[in-house]
């Protein structure tokens, strides 16, 4: 049995915010780190967007392709592989046209709140937009409402960056 009035000493109350301050300081700095480890768009190690898929291909196909290092083209500090030279050069004259809502983070992780990986056979294309999700069984649940989960994913991606979970 703890005695109370150990518990209320000068030093025990002392010693308790020391540890609780520590902690703080902890959880504030790996919150911190991880948040600034966020970037535009979702990157491997090697900068690859997209787990190194086509987004071309996503349009062109159909359907998701692995794309290829001799097809590569760098933009906005990403390396974006493709299937073929000809989706590579559609890319290049518009990647605003190909490139993934969200900087291909999970579609309905952003409409939730929070940065998420994808799976890239996990994709919807809305409205000439391509969306990808985390698993197949979440692009299920999130095509039953995209209007809803676009609007909540845009306004958090336009205004919400900074205070997204990161959950990838």
């Amino acid at each position: 049995m703890v005695d109370r009035a150990s518990l209320t000493s000068r030093r025990a109350i002392l010693g308790l915010a020391v540890v609780g301050l520590t902690a703080v300081a902890v959880v504030g700095f790996f919150s911190y780190s991880a948040q600034s480890e966020i970037t535009t768009y979702n990157i491997d190690a090697d900068r690859v967007a997209i787990h190194g898929y086509d987004t071309v291909a996503y349009f062109t196909e159909g359907k998701p392709l692995a794309g290829k290092a001799e097809f590569e083209h760098e933009w906005r500090d990403a390396r974006w592989q493709f299937a073929s030279a000809g989706n590579r050069d559609l890319f290049t004259a518009n990647p605003e046209r190909y490139a993934p809502k969200y900087g291909g983070y999970c579609a309905g992780g952003l409409a939730t709140g929070e940065y998420a990986d994808i799976d890239p056979e996990a994709w919807t294309i809305v409205d000439g937009k391509l969306y990808l999700n985390k698993t197949k069984e979440l692009r299920v649940v999130w095509r039953k409402s995209p209007e809803s989960h676009i609007a909540y994913g845009d306004y958090n991606w336009e205004n919400n960056r900074a205070k997204l979970r990161n959950n990838l």
